[in-house]
């Protein structure tokens, strides 16, 4: 299984090191003051989220499967791999965003590195979270369909949020709200990363379940 996780990091290897140029790019613009550090979360949490499509896209035009099922690993391992694989590069996206905070504040950039370090948890956790939806749909329609079923369910999740939102005053209800507390903003890492365990794991049994009855 360390095989096909190493596997797919070696895909993503120039996918890779070009997130990691943008990156830097990015920290020079945040150092500049043109926007906010907080982007920087933001974007890892994009790039980590495209790069699963990216590696599904290169075994489907490697016709990976064929060969990979061949070997003595089975099914269940090579989803626990991709999985796993997926883990890891959020896990990194935050260190990375983490690392490029920490050179921010070194330079007197970053007035809250505190708020900084929670939004780039946060932004990992969505991280995963979105990986979570789009790994069942590859597995069950493959990434170009995949695509067009992630657009089609953030779309309706946006709809459900607007419908939700009307009755109750739209933005203007929200800003009624206030500010949260210290510990709401300490609790929501922590209520995120249940839901998102909860989610992964409803997310894997059924990625292991699409994949499994799949005819390759």
């Amino acid at each position: 299984m360390t095989g096909l996780v190493i596997k797919d990091f070696l895909i993503l290897r120039k996918s890779l090191r070009s997130y990691l140029m943008i990156l830097v790019i990015y920290t020079a613009i945040a150092f500049s003051g043109f926007w906010n550090a907080s982007f920087i979360g933001g974007f890892m949490m994009v790039m980590v989220s495209v790069l699963p499509m990216n590696v599904f896209a290169y075994d489907k035009q490697a016709k990976w499967d064929t060969y990979g099922l061949a070997l003595p690993v089975g099914r269940t391992k090579t989803v626990c791999a991709r999985y796993l694989c997926v883990l890891l590069l959020c896990l990194g996206s935050v260190v990375m965003a983490a690392m490029a905070g920490a050179v921010l504040y070194a330079m007197g950039r970053l007035e809250e590195p505190a708020e900084f370090l929670i939004t780039c948890a946060l932004m990992g956790l969505l991280a995963v979270l979105l990986n979570a939806v789009i790994l069942p749909f590859l597995y069950k329609f493959g990434p170009e369909q995949a695509r067009i079923a992630l657009f089609v369910l953030m779309g309706f999740i946006v709809l459900l949020g607007w419908l939700f939102l009307i009755p109750l005053g739209g933005i203007e209800w929200l800003k009624t709200l206030g500010e949260p507390t210290p510990a709401q903003i300490a609790s929501i890492p922590f209520i995120a990363a249940i839901v998102g365990v909860v989610l992964l794991a409803v997310s894997f049994l059924l990625s292991r379940h699409f994949y499994g009855t799949k005819d390759v």
